[in-house]
């Protein structure tokens, strides 16, 4: 009846968004927010009331306060403790938190098809070397990433050790990005 996109589930023949959720959090802060703004409203409106000023100083400390503690000690507690009562441990303990093989190509590839910085780009374009003549045993794979860096920063001391490899032959590969 009603698309199903990311931020949208089905809940009982309505459409609810995750915004839309009531939760704890969420209702102790509309509470606290909304009556620090009634209070500044009415603090005006009742001839500058410094303790309806007070009052809503008061609110939006709490408010305040209640954001940070939930952000920074209730959740990251929470989650350890599910954590460890659900036998993950302390850390990653999840596998597949670690990148295959072809989305690490991927990312050391943007790396250096976006021009990052120079020691990113020499140690993306050095592993980059590395999976390609030693694991894909793709030799002119490794070659075209190490010359397109030898372009970029041809004094480059870590690339030393391949400065020469690459002049002998050449594929005729292009060699941007």
């Amino acid at each position: 009846m009603f698309a199903r996109g990311p931020g949208r589930r089905k809940c009982r023949g309505t459409l609810v968004t995750r915004r839309s959720e009531l939760t704890v959090s969420r209702v102790v802060r509309m509470v606290f927010g909304t009556a620090t703004v009634s209070l500044l409203v009415v603090a005006f409106a009742v001839d500058r009331e410094p303790r309806l000023f007070a009052a809503a100083a008061a609110f939006g400390a709490i408010w305040w306060s209640w954001d940070l503690l939930l952000e920074h000690v209730f959740e990251p507690l929470g989650d350890w403790i599910v954590r460890t009562v659900a036998g993950g441990g302390v850390g990653m303990s999840d596998p597949t938190a670690r990148p295959s093989l072809d989305e690490l190509v991927r990312l050391l590839e943007s790396h250096l098809a976006r021009g990052s910085s120079r020691q990113v780009d020499l140690n993306a374009a050095i592993r980059l070397e590395e999976i390609y003549r030693m694991v894909k045993r793709d030799p002119e794979g490794a070659q075209r990433v190490i010359a397109l860096v030898l372009e970029r920063y041809p004094d480059a001391p870590e690339l030393q050790q391949f400065r020469g490899a690459g002049d002998a032959e050449d594929d005729g590969a292009p060699l941007g990005p």
